[in-house]
């Protein structure tokens, strides 16, 4: 397996682990007190996700958009000027659409204060394997066209 695969498993399974502990902590905040416990099973989507997000990622204008972000993230206000995304330039609610995908899937955040977008560990992790041609041949899934893709 390449460095790259394991790096991406690694955040992968990370990503997943906090988006467990999340679900967990809504479903016991959802229910009133009395009710019987809501059991959630242990995530068994780690390849389903994975390739998901692979195809994701696979899409020209999504790896244009991460590298873009860098080291340090960018403002909305700057990539709705700009037009990433293959959105036309001052288009900021379907740039929020698309990011907030990107984010749903674990590849960026955005920082509500500020209004930054940046990379997460995962998404630099999914990059990195893009990049380094290791991806399988069904990574682009017809998932990857709900982020935006074609």
């Amino acid at each position: 397996m390449s460095a790259a695969r394991q790096a991406f498993d690694s955040a992968l399974e990370t990503w997943l682990g906090r988006q467990e502990a999340a679900e967990e902590r809504l479903t016991s905040f959802a229910f009133r007190e009395g009710q019987p416990p809501v059991s959630i099973a242990p995530s068994t989507s780690h390849d389903a996700l994975g390739r998901w997000i692979l195809g994701v990622v696979a899409d020209t204008d999504v790896a244009a958009f991460l590298r873009a972000l860098g080291d340090s993230g960018r403002l909305t206000a700057e990539l709705t000027a700009e037009g990433v995304l293959g959105m036309r330039p001052g288009d900021r609610v379907a740039l929020a659409a698309r990011i907030g995908v990107l984010a749903a899937g674990g590849l960026v955040t955005r920082e509500l204060e500020s209004d930054r977008i940046t990379v997460t560990d995962l998404g630099r992790a999914a990059l990195a394997l893009a990049d380094s041609a290791a991806l399988p041949t069904d990574a682009v899934t017809s998932l990857a066209t709900a982020a935006g893709g074609r």
